[in-house]
C-alpha cells in the first residue's frame, strides 16, 4: 500500500523512481496538450504547453499542497500536474473528451512498455526470482510499472478534477458540471485520496481492478506491489 510506511528519502532507488514518476507525469500532460492542439486549441503551443519542461505543468495544488497533504498522511509525496485547454476552442465535445482521455493512455502506455519487459518469457526477470533479490532497475522498472497503472486507474474515476470526470464533463449540462466542481463537491478528490490512504478495503478493491490487467501482460501483480514497496519504503 502506498500509505503503508514512511518514504525512505536516503535511498537513491526512492529518488531514482520519484524522478521518472515526475517524467511520467510531463508525458501525461504533453499528451493532454498535444491532442488539445491537434482538436483546435491553436493557442497552447503559444502559452509553451506543448514542452517536455516539468517545470510548464507545475500546479500550486496538484504539484505542492495535495504532495504535502500525501506526506502528512504517511504516504509518498509524488506530484501531480496540469494542462490548460482553452476548451471552448476544441471542435467539439468529442474532442474535449480525447483530450482529458490522452492523458491516462499515456500512462497505460507507459505501463506497457515498463511491465513487458518484467514478463519471465523474455529472459530478463527469471519466474522463480523472489523480488527481494531483483536488481535496482528491475525494482525501478517494477515500481514504475505499478504507478503507472495506478495512475490510469486513478485519472479514470469520475472525481472533478480528474481525467474521467472531464472526460464525461462536456455532456453534462452547464449548471450540474459547475455545481460539481465548486463548493463541498470540489472536496471530493481529497476525500478519495483519504480512503484510499486510510481504507483497506479500498486500496484492496483497487488492487482488484489493477490485478487482471497487469497479469494480462504476464506479469505477477503481486511482484510490482513487492517493487514498489521496496523502491519507495525500502522492504519488501
Amino acid at each position: 500500500m502506498l500509505a503503508a510506511a514512511a518514504a525512505d528519502f536516503e535511498s537513491p532507488l526512492f529518488w531514482a523512481v520519484f524522478i521518472g514518476w515526475v517524467l511520467s507525469v510531463v508525458l501525461h500532460e504533453f499528451a493532454h496538450g498535444l491532442v488539445a492542439y491537434l482538436g483546435g486549441d491553436y493557442t497552447i503551443r503559444e502559452r509553451g504547453g506543448l514542452t517536455l519542461n516539468p517545470l510548464q505543468y507545475v500546479d500550486p495544488v496538484m504539484s505542492i499542497i495535495l504532495p504535502m497533504v500525501f506526506l502528512a498522511m504517511g504516504g509518498i509525496p509524488l506530484p501531480g500536474g496540469v494542462t490548460y485547454v482553452r476548451t471552448d476552442l476544441l471542435r467539439s465535445r468529442l474532442w474535449a473528451t480525447a483530450v482529458s482521455a490522452a492523458g491516462p493512455l499515456m500512462n497505460l502506455l507507459l505501463f506497457i512498455g515498463l511491465a513487458l519487459p518484467l514478463n519471465s518469457r523474455l529472459g530478463w526477470v527469471p519466474a522463480t526470482l523472489p523480488v527481494a533479490e531483483w536488481t535496482p532497475a528491475q525494482k525501478l522498472v517494477g515500481a514504475l510499472a505499478f504507478l503507472q497503472l495506478f495512475s490510469v486507474l486513478l485519472n479514470l474515476v469520475p472525481v472533478p478534477p480528474l481525467d474521467g470526470f472531464n472526460m464525461i464533463a462536456p455532456y453534462l449540462a452547464r449548471d450540474t458540471r459547475e455545481k460539481l466542481t465548486r463548493g463541498p463537491a470540489a472536496f471530493g478528490l481529497l476525500f478519495m485520496f483519504f480512503l484510499l490512504f486510510r481504507s483497506k478495503r479500498v486500496i484492496l478493491f483497487a488492487y482488484d481492478l489493477m490485478r487482471p490487467v497487469a497479469e494480462l501482460l504476464g506479469v505477477p501483480f503481486s511482484d510490482l506491489v513487492q517493487a514498489l514497496r521496496s523502491a519507495l519504503l525500502g522492504h519488501t
